[in-house]
This record gives C-alpha cells, sequence and structure tokens, in this order.
C-alpha cells in the first residue's frame, strides 16, 4: 500500500474512532476531514487560513472611524430606529457597546447570515424586511470590522417573539495563520441578559466589543457620526410618538410594508456608570438650526405660535396673530385674539427647525454639505396621529401646507419652503377635530378641521419667520418695503486705492528695496548689476547677476501678457456680477407683478403662459443666487475651507432649477468618504472649475445627440480631497487629450446639427484657466480613463484641510 493511501486509511480510522465518541469536539472532526480531501488524488478544493479574518477586519478597513460606520449600517439594514452606541470606562476595563432595536437574529440567521462570509443573502434581497430599506451594507465587511476595534466581541441578538438572546463569544486572536478557519469554533448560547430590555428594545442585536485597540477622542467619535449621516432622517419626534410601536400605514397592514420611522444613532460616553452625550441626531442637526418654532391651538381654540433663535440670541415670545403682508405686519399689535380663533380643531401642536444654508451662514462649515442634502431629501413638516406617521404629509412631493407655494410666489421674500424645515405636526388623543381617513388610506378628509389645521399651521410659520427676519435685521421682508437700506460694502476702487496706498507705505519703509523706475544701476566688472538703495553706506546694496535679471524681465512681460488677457476675463466677470445683482431686482419686480396678476385670477383662469413665466423666472433667479454667492465669496479676505460636497451640491441644484423642457442631461454625484474640505481658498475659484467642466460636458452631450448624463465623484484621502468630472459625450480624442490645457485651443469651433439653444461655442480658454486656478490652489488636474458608460473624465486633487482645521468648524 502507498503512503497516501495509508495516510487516507489513517484519518478514515480516526473519524470513524471520533464519530463514535459523543464528547468528539466537532472542530476536530471538520479539521480532519479537511486533511482528508487534501488526499484525493483526483480533485483539489479551495480551503481558508484563519488568519484571512485579520485581512478582512484589519487589513479591509484602515479607519476606526470607517470600522464603526459600517457596524451602524449593518443595524441600519436590520430596520433599526435607534443606535446606540457607548464608550464605556469601568475601573481598568474599556469595551464599545453598540444596541440597537432592529428585527435581531435567531439561529439560523446568526449561522447562515452572520457566521457565514461573503453570504448571498444581501444579494438576494437588497432591501430590509420590514422598511424596505435599501441596503448600505453590501459587501459584508461590517461584522469583521469590529475586529479592527477590539480584540474580542460578544454577540447578543433577540427577536421580538423570543424570550432570551443568543449568545457567540469570539476571540479574533484564536484565527491564527496555518490553522483551517472551519476549525476555529465559537460557543454559542442562550443568554437571559437584560441588555437590550434596558434600553428599553424587545428585539434587536447588542455587539459587546472588548480590549479596544485605540483610544477615541471625542471629535473622532463625532467623525465616525458623520460617516454614517447619509443614513440619519434628521427629525424631530412628536411628543405622542411612541418609540416601542412600530409606526405603520394608514392602510391594510398585510400587503403593505410599516412607514420607515427613521434612524436615529446616539453616542456616548459611559465612565463609571455616569453617561455623558458625545453627539446625537439633535446635535448634529436640529441644535445648528437658524430658528426654532412652535405653534399650539389651546383647549378654546385660540392659536399661539413662538420662534426662539439661538444664532440670534432671539425669543418672541408666545404671538396669537397672522402676519403675511406688510400692513399686518405693522398693524399687529392692534389685532384682537379672536382674530387667530379656530372652532373645529382644538389641542394640536406642531415643530420646526428653520435653515437657511443658502442665505445665512449659521451652519458650522463641517456640517453644511449633510444638512442642506438631507433638507434638500427630506425637508418639510411631517403629520403624526396619534403616534403614526400618516402619508403623504412630509414626502419629498407633498406641499400640504403651501410651503413651496408662498416661497415661489414670494408671498415673503425670505425662503420658507419645505425643504427650509424638519418638523412635524401632532395630532395626539386629546386633540379634537373631524380627522378622517380618506377612502384609500391615503391621507385625511379635507374636512373644516383639517383645512383649519392646515391654515393655522402654515399662517403661523409664515408669521414666525417674518418675525424673526425683521429681527435679524439684515434683509428685506416684504417686496416693495420702503425704508430698507442694504448693508454697505467695500468697492473694487476703495481695494485698488487702500492697496495702493498700502504700496507707498512699503516704499516709505527703510529696508524696502526701490522702485524699478527710479533705482540708480553701477556696472561691475564681474558683469553683475549693482542695485542701490540710495543709502550705501548703510549697507543696503544688494548685487544682483544679469541672467537673474534678464529672467526677472522676461518672466514679467510673460505675466503682464497673460494679465492682460485676464484683465479683460476680468472685467467681463465684474460686467457680469454686476449684470446678476441688477437681474436679481429686476426679477424680484416681474416676479411681484406675476403673483399680483394671479392673486386677482381664479385658479381656472391661471393659464399655462402665466405658469410658464413663473418657472422661467424661478430658474432665472436660481442662476442669478449661485453666481451671486459666488461673487460674494471674493469678498472675504482670506477664503474660507473649501466643501466641495457642499459646492458640488448647490451647483447641481442650481443646475436642476434651471433646466429647460428640452432639456435631457441628467446630473449624479457620488460619494466615497465624509469629509471633502480643501484648504482655504475663495468658493469662486472651485464654482469657476465646475462651470468650466459643466460647459464642455454639456457641449460634449449636444454633439453627441442632446440627451446624456453627467457624473460627479468625490473622494477623500489622508493627504488629498479628489473630483472626478465624467460625462458620456462625443469624447476627447487622443490628440486633442494632449493639448486641451493650451490657451486658445478649442474642439468646438464648429456648428452642429442641433437646436441654437444648443450651440454653444468656446474661446478655448476655459480649461487652460481651470488648470491654473487648480494649481494656484495646490493642486492638479488630468484627462483620466472614464468609468464604463463614460466617455470623457477629469480630475481635479486638491490638497486636503489639515483635521484640526477641520474639527475647528464643526
Amino acid at each position: 500500500m502507498s503512503a497516501p493511501d495509508q495516510a487516507t486509511l489513517s484519518i478514515k480510522q480516526k473519524l470513524i474512532e471520533m464519530l463514535s465518541d459523543d464528547s468528539t469536539d466537532l472542530g476536530d472532526i471538520l479539521t480532519l476531514s479537511t486533511e482528508l480531501s487534501k488526499l484525493d488524488a483526483n480533485n483539489v478544493r479551495f480551503t481558508v487560513d484563519a488568519d484571512h479574518i485579520s485581512r478582512l477586519g484589519l487589513e479591509l478597513v484602515a479607519r476606526k472611524e470607517t470600522a464603526l460606520s459600517e457596524i451602524v449600517k449593518n443595524a441600519y439594514d436590520a430596520d433599526a430606529d435607534t443606535v446606540y452606541v457607548n464608550f464605556c470606562q469601568d475601573g481598568g476595563r474599556n469595551w464599545l457597546e453598540v444596541v440597537d432595536n432592529g428585527s435581531g437574529m435567531d439561529r439560523k440567521a446568526l449561522i447562515d447570515g452572520f457566521m457565514r462570509i461573503s453570504t448571498s443573502l444581501k444579494k438576494k434581497a437588497e432591501s430590509s424586511e420590514r422598511y424596505g430599506r435599501r441596503r448600505a451594507g453590501k459587501k459584508g465587511i461590517g461584522r469583521f470590522a469590529t475586529q479592527r476595534l477590539g480584540l474580542k466581541l460578544t454577540v447578543l441578538t433577540k427577536q421580538r417573539e423570543d424570550l432570551n438572546c443568543l449568545r457567540v463569544d469570539i476571540d479574533w486572536g484564536r484565527f491564527e495563520s496555518d490553522k483551517e478557519l472551519i476549525s476555529v469554533s465559537n460557543r454559542i448560547y442562550e443568554d437571559t441578559s437584560d441588555a437590550l430590555e434596558k434600553n428599553g428594545f424587545s428585539s434587536g442585536t447588542v455587539l459587546l466589543i472588548d480590549n479596544l485597540r485605540d483610544e477615541w477622542t471625542d471629535s473622532q467619535i463625532r467623525r465616525a457620526y458623520r460617516y454614517t449621516s447619509s443614513l440619519l432622517a434628521p427629525f424631530p419626534v412628536s411628543k405622542s410618538f411612541d418609540a416601542s410601536v412600530i409606526s405603520k400605514p394608514s392602510g391594510p397592514h398585510n400587503n403593505e410594508k410599516v412607514i420607515d420611522p427613521g434612524f436615529s444613532v446616539v453616542m456616548n460616553r459611559v465612565m463609571d456608570g455616569n453617561e455623558v452625550r458625545i453627539i446625537d441626531t439633535a446635535e448634529m442637526y436640529l441644535k445648528h438650526a437658524l430658528a426654532e418654532l412652535e405653534g399650539w391651538i389651546d383647549e378654546d381654540g385660540y392659536g399661539h405660535w413662538r420662534v426662539k433663535s439661538n444664532y440670534a440670541e432671539y425669543d418672541s415670545g408666545v404671538k396669537g396673530y397672522v402676519t403675511r403682508t406688510l400692513s399686518q405686519y405693522q398693524d399687529r399689535d392692534r389685532f384682537e385674539r379672536d382674530d387667530f380663533y379656530f372652532d373645529k380643531v382644538k389641542n394640536v401642536h406642531f415643530k420646526a427647525y428653520y435653515f437657511n444654508p443658502k442665505g445665512i451662514s449659521h451652519l458650522p462649515k463641517l456640517l453644511n454639505s449633510i444638512i442642506t442634502e438631507n433638507l434638500r431629501e427630506y425637508g418639510g413638516i411631517r403629520l403624526y396621529r396619534n403616534g403614526f406617521r400618516v402619508l403623504p404629509y412630509g414626502e419629498k412631493y407633498d406641499d400640504w401646507l403651501r410651503l413651496d407655494f408662498h416661497t415661489k410666489a414670494r408671498t415673503i421674500l425670505p425662503p420658507v419652503a419645505n425643504q427650509n424645515f424638519f418638523g412635524f405636526v401632532d395630532i395626539s388623543s386629546d386633540s379634537k377635530g373631524e380627522f378622517e381617513e380618506v377612502a384609500s388610506r391615503e391621507g385625511l378628509l379635507e374636512t373644516d378641521s383639517f383645512n383649519q389645521l392646515r391654515d393655522f399651521v402654515s399662517s403661523s410659520i409664515l408669521s414666525a419667520i417674518v418675525d424673526f427676519s425683521y429681527a435679524l435685521d439684515s434683509t428685506k421682508v416684504f417686496a416693495g418695503e420702503k425704508g430698507y437700506i442694504k448693508k454697505s460694502r467695500q468697492t473694487f476702487k476703495e481695494t485698488i486705492e487702500e492697496l495702493n496706498e498700502s504700496i507707498e507705505e512699503l516704499e516709505k519703509s527703510p529696508s524696502a528695496a526701490p522702485a524699478i523706475g527710479s533705482t540708480d544701476v553701477d556696472l561691475l566688472g564681474d558683469g553683475s548689476e549693482k542695485l542701490l538703495s540710495g543709502d550705501e553706506e548703510a549697507g543696503d546694496s544688494k548685487v544682483v547677476p544679469t541672467g537673474l535679471i534678464e529672467n526677472i524681465v522676461r518672466s514679467t512681460r510673460a505675466v503682464i501678457d497673460k494679465a492682460e488677457m485676464y484683465r479683460i476675463l476680468a472685467g467681463l466677470g465684474l460686467s457680469m456680477a454686476e449684470f446678476t445683482h441688477e437681474v436679481k431686482f429686476s426679477i424680484l419686480k416681474v416676479s411681484d407683478s406675476l403673483a399680483k396678476v394671479a392673486s386677482h385670477l381664479e385658479e381656472n383662469e391661471q393659464n399655462e403662459d402665466l405658469t410658464s413665466s413663473r418657472i422661467a423666472i424661478d430658474n432665472l433667479r436660481a442662476y442669478t443666487s449661485f453666481f451671486e454667492t459666488s461673487f460674494q465669496s471674493l469678498s472675504d479676505k482670506e477664503g474660507q475651507l473649501l466643501d466641495l460636497r457642499k459646492l458640488v451640491n448647490d451647483f447641481i441644484g442650481a443646475i436642476e432649477d434651471t433646466k429647460h423642457e428640452d432639456d435631457q442631461i441628467n446630473i449624479n454625484l457620488d460619494l466615497y468618504g465624509a469629509d471633502f474640505f480643501s484648504t482655504k481658498a475663495h468658493r469662486a475659484n472651485f464654482d469657476s472649475i465646475l462651470v468650466n467642466l459643466y460647459s464642455n460636458s454639456k457641449k460634449a452631450i449636444y454633439k453627441n445627440g442632446g440627451k446624456g448624463n453627467i457624473l460627479i465623484e468625490l473622494m477623500e484621502s489622508s493627504e488629498t480631497v479628489e473630483m472626478v468630472f465624467s460625462d458620456d459625450g462625443c469624447g476627447i480624442s487622443q490628440d486633442a487629450q494632449d493639448k486641451i490645457f493650451q490657451a486658445f485651443f478649442t474642439t468646438n469651433n464648429q456648428t452642429f446639427d442641433a437646436p441654437d439653444s444648443q450651440q454653444m461655442l468656446g474661446m478655448g480658454l476655459g480649461l487652460t484657466i481651470v488648470k491654473e486656478i487648480v494649481e494656484g490652489l495646490d493642486g492638479d488636474i488630468e484627462v483620466v480613463t472614464p468609468r464604463t458608460g463614460y466617455s470623457t473624465a477629469f480630475k481635479v486633487i486638491l490638497p486636503k484641510a489639515e483635521e484640526k482645521d477641520i474639527e475647528n468648524e464643526f
């Protein structure tokens, strides 16, 4: 018998003995079976080294903040609405506790899902079971990310119908090299722990991560929280909302998914049993609101509202009047209490947090883009009835309070659109009124009670914003308002005069070098020139080689030639700034006129031409607002940290708001990271980059048929932030790519078969200017290979702001 046959026979004999012994460790049987499979002369199989777990956990997840965010994503995918992340310390022990109230796992889900590498469960079910959430985690690295955080892991999990938790203890140190992965067993058993119950959860999962590898500062905890920001639902909750009750839709429940109540993450430090809040939804979003609005109809039917602002240190006190017009505001003190009385509805309450990120810089720069994105996607006032969310009120497409209408109609000039608020209206069991569901179980019947409730909330919000805007004393509130004086700004001429005065002072300074036109020149025998400063005996003269002077002259002439070209472009830019400024007020006048015309017409008389005119005015207003914001940034002498995420979102918002009916270009943004801050500069620099790249992409798409896509990707590393700007237009030839950044080189000299609105000819300076702007920011730009489905891609690489500077913006 050959040696391999003897080895096979020996292993088989051992397996028979083990299988007949009830006390045998099944892990030993699996190890021996693996060894037996290696002796198969006709087949080979992949095996997995136990140390592979380290590659998944320690090497694949580089940052601890990323690791923690992956764990939180698992809770989101498990339909949790609340997650507590506690950094605990007691005596000499340090551990991390992650507790969620998701669906939890039974034994089968724990074995087939959590304990199985590269499971296909998430691919088979791309949406979560209860809330239909799109999966946040897809690579299945969340559980292995715990190894990046600590040396040991304890999993406690329980479904709602279970009496006890299932517990698994994992020691990552046991996954050693040269050991078969399948041979490492982890004990599973029932546990009577109250880790879920003490947090008020009847189901969910607890992860206890012991022997932490790193210390966690408060700023690092906040950074990990920001990594989860795209999952958070930044809404306050009505007083009657019961977090232990699953929010349900109004329709039949047997075939419908329950309504997603949102996702909240709370991060604490727990030291010797004492809990200190580090960050939560309120800290992340609501505390940064420009103002907090609250209103209620009391048990007698009288309406009240109040507005408070930490930003402006203002409190209106309790008010009970309506100020939708200037005359109403001027006469507000003479209003009778009966003017805000409702006979069909009583004991209701609303609360709303007001944001104006485009108008007032009240948000921390680090959070501006995150909050703005969430406002755009989730902004509005939701309606709760007896603790349950009622759809469609507060959805992105729903304008049940006519806030978007009032913004477009310019009822008041400060923005009051749905995207300016996170809020709720609470109809509790104590409320009085007829609030009945419609036959389709979607929404409420428009009874007198509902209409009075809607009018109360809408009127209160408008009145509160009017009151608050006057308290800010920074802008006009009503169109046509007299006596408004715009805050003065330093003019361009004053800036030049100030610069000239500074130069004169510099020239008078004792240590200053002489002006070029008045310098005495002595030729020296060594071929150099001696520049005399006027006091040679004082030792202020300098010897400069002739070659260096020639280089300076040549470089200066080149700079003067380029400066002359840019002077002309700058003149056009100033003209555009003036044009934008003037057009803005012309738009206001036209918009006010349209509003007056519309107010005199019945709703059925407002024809398509009037609607089209309003849309055109809104489009023009969006463009002028974008460029005005960009121009205004130049008044900031030092500039600001460039938040690429915010700037790109502002740009996309402006473009989306100005699309024509025949515009078939879609713009998408993909993010790879959380903080996309570059070093300080004027935002006009980056706006110019975006405008030029967009203009080129649009031309290429028009040449390719007029319908296409633009993809903007933002990425971060430890040293840089990068933007890749791609389109699926006609592309750029290899020859053109080599010349694309040269001045006056253009591929747009010839017209093509397209409507006149799509004919856009370039000067050949756009990308030249873009390259110089990028290099002026200590960055680089290049043409790169595009993603599949795209034809052209430009990558802009900028230096990343230092972490301390980013944290200072928080």
